[in-house]
Formats: C-alpha cells, sequence, structure tokens
C-alpha cells in the first residue's frame, strides 16, 4: 500500500492554539520589539557562516548550558509555565542554546530567516529533530527581565503543541548602543537514538539504533541519495522496543538526507530529518537569498500554481512526466486545507472526514493511488523547499505512479507581515490510453510463456466484445448470453471453452500464469478495452481471456461453455 506523510511547516502560532505537533517542521518566527528600541535591518542574500566548532556527532550526550542572567530567566520562566501545565520542565540544552546564539547573528528585522539555516544551524550543532517553535525578540540584550516577559506570555501555548522536550536561547547585539536580537526556542522531541556521525568516509556505513515514543507506532526511514532518488532502509528489532538499520554510504558521495517517521492518531510524522555525508565534509556555510519573494503572492489560487509548476520543475529535471491538474482533487484538498486552518492542526488524519483515501472517495474519485502531503509555510518557496528536503514527502512529489494532482492553500493568521499557509497536495493515478492491439499482444505473449497456445479469431472476436461492453458500464450478467450463444456455435470445434475477467490499472501487473490457472487451453482469444472500473477508477483496463481445448480428432460432442470467472 502506497504511504502518505505528514510534513508540517512552520507550525508553531503564539497567537492561537494547535493540535499536537508534527514534527518535521519550519520553525515559526514571532518577533516582538522592546518599546523605546529600533532593530537593525539584515540585507540579503543572507550568508550563514559560524565560527564555533560544528559537532562532529549526532545526538551525543546532552550537556547544561553556562549559566548567564538572560538565560537562567529564561529557564525559570520556562520551568514555571510547564509546572502550571502540569508536564516537566524541557531541558536545557547547550546545543540548542548555541543554535538559537548563532541564529541571533543573522536574524532580519523584517522577514524570516529561511528554514533551510535554522536546519543547518540544528545540524551543524548535532540535533537530528526538525525545527523546533521559534521566538524572536529585538531588544536590549541585557535588560533580561524586559526580555523575558515578552516570551512569558507564549510559553503555556507553546508548551502545550508539543515542544516540551529541550530548550534553548541565544542573542547577539547588533548595534553599537546594545540592541540586538534574541533567539529563543521550544523543541520537541519523538524520537531518541546513539551517536550518529555527521559524516563517513567513502564506502563507510553507520547502524542507526534508535527508539521512537511509546504514542508512535510502525516507525521507518528513509534516505534521499545525492542523485535525488529515495530509498526505504529495511529494520531490524533493536533495543528497549526499538529498532536498528543500517545507513550504507557504498558508492554514493556526499549528501544523504536521513528521515525517521512513525504514525500516531494524526497520521505519519517526521521524527527526525538530517544529512550524513558521504566521502565529504559538512559545509562550514550556507548561503540563501531573501525570502520576500513569496510576500508577492496573495491570492491561494496563484500560490496554487505556483507549487505545481515548481513540483513539475522538479520533475522535469528527474526526467518525470509533468502532474496534471485535477480540478476535482483540487477541490478535496482545499477542504481539508480550510479544516487545518480552522483547527490549527496539521495532519493527514482527520476526526470528522478520516485519511486522504476517505477524502478521495467520499467525492467519488476512483483511483488506485492516493498520495498526500500536508504542509503549513510562509510563503510558497519555503513550502516546497521543506518538502522536498524531506525524504518521505519527496518521494510523493516525485512519485512515478502519479499522473494528476491537486493543490489546496487556504490562507490564515498574519504573521509578522507575513500570512501563514495551510498546504494540502494530493496525487492520484489515471492509467495512461493504451493500444488494445498492442495491449492483447502482449498479454497473450505473457501467456504463451507458460503455455503454447494458438490464436482464434472467433474467439479473439468474442473477447474483444465482451471487453468493450465492460469497458462501457455494462454488466457480465448482462453481456454474457450473447457471448455464451456464439461460442456454443463453436461446439464441433472445442470441448470446452473458460475465460477470465478481470481489470487492471496497469499492463505490467499482467501475469500470464494466474490468467491461465489450471486450464489447458489449446487456443485463445484476448479482448481488450479501457473504461471505468468502480475501484480502479478512469483509464481501467479490462481484459477478457477466452480459453478453449480442442476436441479429440474422433469425436467432437457440444462444448460446455464455462461461465466468467
Amino acid at each position: 500500500m502506497t504511504r502518505a506523510l505528514a510534513l508540517l511547516v512552520a507550525f508553531a502560532s503564539a497567537c492561537s492554539g494547535h493540535g499536537p505537533q508534527q514534527v518535521g517542521a519550519q520553525p515559526s518566527w514571532r518577533h516582538g520589539t522592546t518599546a523605546g528600541t529600533e532593530a537593525p535591518k539584515v540585507v540579503a542574500p543572507v550568508t550563514f557562516a559560524p565560527s564555533s566548532e560544528a559537532a562532529v556527532h549526532y545526538n551525543e550526550r546532552i550537556t547544561a548550558p553556562p549559566h548567564t542572567p538572560l538565560g537562567d530567566a529564561a529557564l525559570a520562566a520556562t520551568r514555571e509555565a510547564a509546572g502550571k501545565a502540569g508536564m516537566p520542565a524541557p531541558v536545557a540544552d547547550a546545543r540548542l542554546f548555541k543554535a538559537c546564539s548563532e541564529l541571533a547573528e543573522i536574524v532580519p528585522e523584517e522577514g524570516i530567516v529561511g528554514y533551510s539555516l535554522v536546519e543547518f544551524a540544528l545540524q551543524r550543532n548535532g540535533i537530528i529533530e526538525p525545527s523546533p517553535h521559534l521566538l524572536v525578540v529585538w531588544g536590549d540584550v541585557d535588560a533580561a527581565d524586559q526580555i523575558v516577559e515578552q516570551i512569558k506570555p507564549r510559553l503555556a501555548e507553546i508548551l502545550a503543541d508539543g515542544a516540551n522536550a529541550r530548550v534553548g536561547i541565544g542573542w547577539a547585539k547588533r548595534a553599537a548602543d546594545g540592541t540586538g536580537a534574541i533567539v529563543f526556542a521550544l523543541q520537541g522531541s519523538g524520537v531518541s537514538t546513539n551517536p550518529i556521525p555527521r559524516a563517513l568516509p567513502a564506502g563507510g556505513a553507520v547502524t542507526v539504533d534508535a527508539v521512537v515514543d511509546a504514542h508512535y507506532k510502525e516507525p521507518e526511514v528513509f534516505v534521499t541519495r545525492e542523485s535525488g532518488a529515495t530509498e526505504r532502509l529495511a529494520l531490524e528489532t533493536g533495543h528497549s522496543g526499538g529498532f536498528k538499520t543500517k545507513v550504507e554510504c557504498g558508492k554514493h558521495i556526499g549528501r544523504q538526507q536521513v528521515e525517521i517517521t512513525a504514525s500516531d492518531q494524526q497520521g505519519s510524522t517526521v521524527l527526525a530529518n538530517f544529512p550524513v555525508w558521504c566521502g565529504a565534509e559538512p559545509p562550514a556555510s550556507m548561503t540563501i537569498a531573501a525570502t520576500h519573494d513569496d510576500d508577492t503572492v496573495v491570492a491561494a489560487d496563484e500560490a496554487e500554481k505556483r507549487l505545481l509548476a515548481l513540483m513539475n520543475r522538479d520533475r522535469g529535471a528527474a526526467n518525470l512526466p509533468s502532474l496534471v491538474w485535477d480540478d476535482r482533487v483540487a477541490d478535496v484538498a482545499r477542504k481539508h486545507s480550510e479544516e487545518m486552518r480552522r483547527t490549527k492542526i496539521v495532519a493527514h488524519i482527520s476526526p470528522t472526514t478520516g485519511s486522504a483515501a476517505d477524502r478521495v472517495k467520499a467525492a467519488n474519485i476512483k483511483t488506485a493511488v492516493v498520495l498526500e502531503n500536508v504542509a503549513r509555510a510562509y510563503g510558497v518557496g519555503e513550502a516546497h523547499e521543506g518538502l522536498m528536503n524531506s525524504p518521505g514527502h519527496r518521494a510523493n512529489l516525485m512519485s512515478a505512479a502519479a499522473t494528476h494532482v491537486g493543490i489546496g492553500v487556504v490562507y490564515g493568521d498574519d504573521v509578522s507581515g507575513r500570512r501563514e499557509m495551510f498546504v494540502t497536495q494530493v496525487f492520484i493515478r489515471v492509467p495512461p490510453k493504451i493500444d488494445p492491439a498492442q495491449a492483447a499482444e502482449l498479454v497473450r505473449s505473457r501467456i504463451e510463456k507458460v503455455r503454447r497456445i494458438g490464436v482464434s479469431a472467433v474467439l479473439q472476436s468474442t473477447a474483444q466484445q465482451l471487453a468493450d461492453g465492460l469497458a462501457a458500464g455494462k454488466s457480465r450478467d448482462t453481456l454474457w448470453p450473447r457471448a455464451r450463444k456464439q461460442l456454443d456455435a463453436l461446439g464441433n470445434q472445442y470441448a470446452r471453452v473458460g475465460s477470465v475477467i478481470t481489470a487492471v490499472a496497469e499492463l505490467d501487473t499482467v501475469d500470464g500464469k494466474e490468467l491461465v490457472g489450471e486450464y489447458l487451453p489449446d487456443d485463445i482469444g484476448v479482448g481488450i478495452a479501457q473504461g471505468t472500473h468502480p475501484e480502479i477508477g478512469e483509464n481501467a483496463v479490462w481484459i477478457v481471456v477466452l480459453m478453449a481445448e480442442r476436441n479429440p480428432p474422433a469425436s467432437r460432442p457440444p462444448p460446455p461453455s464455462a461461465g466468467p470467472r
């Protein structure tokens, strides 16, 4: 069964409540400015080149940060908020403190640092979980009490969203008067692993030994290779009910993007997403252009068109056919995005509409394939980049099985001058048109690999009549009496005539041995036609195979014609 994964981009909001965090998120930026100060402006493109030493491994043992007035005040406020909420206080993580300090050096007053820079900061400091909830305050970095007072009103809400595993705060003076940027982070975590090297030698490998939280099930691990191809890795049982898997470089060189997912009641969730570098050193810096280009998208339908253009651009680069827009599927996607906007829960499984497959079925859309990506972002480019950076979601976007797509974009609240976007992408498959004569020849060739046969023109004609009728929506019971008369007329030639009637989405799935079964036919006739099938949907391939055993030479009794099976 084809999976659908959930990606949550820019999940948190300091203004309204949310459901449990779907980790895999682009950061949520919230800005505030201490009264009487003016933050300096940062001109893009932004180059992020921290001077501090990067981590060698992911998930080394967590250490406490040094004591500072602002750090201690922020931790005290966080512990107080957690206590009032009846939950354990997040752990002060020196890695997250360091990442926040590095981001404070580059965060602009207006606009939002691209999520790729946030991921870069986390990963160079050894953190594999996707982006945290981030609050940004501009002001006097030495005025700890003032800064914390701006953060306090938002803590309970963010903690309730599931960002209650780790806490970090960092700051950078950006002006001569001592004012600057303060970045505060709360991060959730649903997985623990052994230390994992960020870089491996050429041909190297590492075993990932992981345990997911108890409320998750069905963990999976994916890796996107430097070529863009995505693989699912085999898992074996690990310690404490966890799992093990091996990430192998083999002949691969460069970035290998690894993702750990698992499912809960809201669907599949990204628990970790991080690069391992094979035969190469992780980069020490990153440069990105401004994200303000997304501000020009003011209409939801324009955002949908741009997302379609971006995905088809990337599919074209991978020599995959473009996806065709489907208005019916887009309507399904828009309704789900509207529900996510209303509930502030970004997930695949809805308590009212069920799964993506349920929603497509309820819309009376027949298809054998349903894939779905969901996201929350501040811009089209950021949403697409986040989805493509996630191996599981990238696999949906680049699926060779998908032929059509519907995208639904619904705008939510205004956040620091940019509107949040709720995005749903639903992919389906409409089988391509086939040449019936070529398809019939393909089916005959696969049967001949099982048993040598002859071809009867009469059987061929009758099989084609049946296939055409089925493709036109007629029932087997309606079509069979006429076919029986035609077959009965062959009683002086055949001792028995059997039939197989089936429908498939793809001819590649046809198995000659399965079609023939226990029959020992001498002659066959194959009919092929395309039409609608109640489960497969449009362009289903109807296959009718009539198989006949010849009468012995000395005797030709009337044949007991078999009905369809």
